[in-house]
């Protein structure tokens, strides 16, 4: 590299290397990151969901979320006609799979 004046108290070289040394850092955070994201951070932020909601989450038909309710794999509230899911129970079912599941 060729030498040029800089407004920096470092030495090019010494200057670099601190770059370098940043972006490594920033870049291995972010890589952390994505491996252990929290796995609820795209639940919606209300306390209760709709049951379609639930099944974009999830990723299921109705019939299967209805499925899980009857097993007992999921609870869920009647208020009038519709059900609703608390994202308290939703993340706990996520945090519990992913706690079975092998790393």
């Amino acid at each position: 590299m060729n030498e040029f004046p800089m407004m920096f108290p470092y030495s090019q070289a010494e200057f670099w290397e601190r770059m370098t040394t940043v972006v490594e850092k920033v870049v291995e955070a972010k890589l952390c990151a994505q491996k252990s994201p929290t796995h609820t951070d795209h639940l919606p932020d209300k306390a209760l969901l709709k049951a379609s909601e639930v099944c974009t989450i999830f990723q299921v038909s109705k019939p299967t979320l209805y499925g899980w309710m009857k097993q007992d794999k999921l609870k869920s509230f009647k208020i009038r006609s519709r059900r609703y899911f608390s994202r308290a129970d939703i993340e706990a079912v996520i945090n519990q799979n992913n706690s079975h599941q092998p790393s």
